[in-house]
């Protein structure tokens, strides 16, 4: 028997790995805190200071200049935000296209995960073509869409016309509905990639005599997938999912590339409205309590969904 006070011979364990105030364990965090304050660094001031100066900004009326606060309005900017049509209006066209944006990109690209993790010929090639979209920067996809969906030289009435799904041109980025549809659409289409790719990689570390042994019980796909791929794959849905919700909030790129909010206001998502606000209107005051309000919906969604999934798997163990 070893000695009292000291690690069995074999134990692995090192001086100070289980006395936190060890001069070796005090050495290590050191060391830690070392390594990482580089990204601390650039994590302050990319993002920390930013939001601080936003949230100051808020409370203020500064002139379109921004060379000094300007009068304190307290929470003036905040109500007049909530009290805005404007702003509703364009919380509801953010909640539709985040619906769409986060069922669609979430469904479709747990479907391309599935179908990639398959054994056919090719297979290498479509995962390799599946990191296109992802690695595409969002401003570059949107106006790839918006010539693609451009009414005298876009491929969609090509495409349309060419199936029989319709007769001559038509500007579908000129219609509220459509234009909408089509927003979301792509911003789908760039975001499924991701999903895929973060599916894909759960789905690879599924042992595979699991399946085996329930086809051989006798299940069918459908039940292999529904008890077997998509409990196993449920912390990556929720990661995918948070994701998807926090970005679809905050989503800029793409509706502004392709619409700039339009036709009117249908496809003005609240981002767009901050946009306007700070650097078309210059009313750095209103944009910065907006800016503050979209960052609060976006962590309050994203809160939302963690606890939706926390409580959808207690109640998947208990059941």
């Amino acid at each position: 028997m070893a000695p009292t006070g000291r690690p069995a011979a074999g134990s692995g364990n090192r001086p100070g790995d289980t006395d936190r105030n060890h001069p070796a364990a005090r050495s290590r965090r050191r060391f830690g805190l070392l390594m990482t304050s580089p990204a601390i660094v650039i994590l302050a001031a990319l993002m920390v200071i930013p939001t601080v100066i936003t949230v100051v900004y808020s409370v203020f009326r500064p002139p379109a200049s921004g060379r000094h606060l300007g009068p304190f309005v307290g929470l003036s900017n905040y109500g007049t935000v909530l009290s805005s049509e404007v702003f509703w209006k364009s919380a509801l066209t953010t909640l539709l296209f985040s619906i769409g944006f986060v069922v669609g990109s979430t469904v479709l690209g747990l479907a391309i995960a599935v179908l990639l993790n398959q054994r056919f010929v090719g297979r290498g090639l479509c995962r390799t073509l599946l990191i296109i979209p992802w690695a595409m920067p969002w401003l570059v996809l949107g106006i790839l869409w918006r010539w693609f969906a451009d009414g005298d030289v876009g491929g969609l009435n090509v495409l349309l016309t060419g199936i029989g799904l319709q007769d001559g041109q038509r500007d579908y980025l000129a219609d509220p509905t459509s234009a909408l549809i089509l927003v979301t659409v792509a911003s789908i289409w760039r975001q499924a990639s991701f999903a895929g790719i973060l599916f894909l990689a759960g789905l690879q570390t599924m042992p595979t005599d699991m399946a085996e042994a329930a086809q051989l019980d006798g299940a069918g796909v459908w039940q292999r997938f529904r008890y077997l791929t998509l409990p196993w794959l449920r912390p990556v849905t929720a990661t995918v999912t948070v994701l998807n919700v926090i970005y679809a909030f905050l989503s800029f790129d793409v509706i502004f590339a392709m619409t700039q909010g339009g036709p009117g206001d249908a496809t003005q998502v609240l981002s767009i409205v901050v946009y306007r606000q700070l650097f078309v209107v210059t009313n750095i005051g209103l944009g910065s309590a907006l800016a503050v309000v979209l960052a609060v919906l976006a962590l309050l969604g994203g809160l939302l969904t963690v606890r939706l999934v926390a409580r959808s798997d207690n109640g998947a163990v208990t059941r």
